[in-house]
């Protein structure tokens, strides 16, 4: 059995496809340095919405489209697309989560410090 990557009708989903998942990979390690992502992240959303509202309305345009890219029918295009955009949500979420327990533990750390200092200047006033 050989290994067709790029050659035949479905190369351009298949390209498609690889750099979404790439992006996406890359999304989940690059380092957040802005809250401008948010902003991208919503962006996305409204113009993934639009699609589908656009779609629903244009299922003849979809079938266009994915067989343009070399797909059969426009029902398998909306799945491709679907599951880019599950991975999308599942990065979003793992890395908010990632966000949410450093702070928690920061906060732990810092919460049990200030009990520590506190204790020990409550005892050395006893003492005097």
């Amino acid at each position: 059995m050989t290994l067709v990557l790029l050659t035949g009708s479905q190369w351009l989903i298949k390209a498609l496809l690889v750099v979404s998942l790439v992006a996406l990979a890359y999304a989940i390690l690059k380092p957040v340095q802005s809250a401008s992502h948010l902003a991208f992240r919503r962006l996305a959303m409204l113009l993934f919405i639009f699609i589908a509202v656009f779609s629903a309305l244009n299922p003849g345009f979809v079938t266009q489209v994915a067989q343009f890219v070399g797909i059969g029918r426009g029902a398998d295009l909306l799945l491709y697309g679907l599951t880019i955009a599950f991975f999308s949500t599942l990065a979003t979420s793992y890395r908010r989560d990632s966000a949410t327990e450093r702070k928690l533990t920061k906060l732990a750390r810092n919460i049990a410090l200030n009990g520590v200092t506190h204790k020990s200047k409550q005892e050395l006033s006893k003492e005097d």
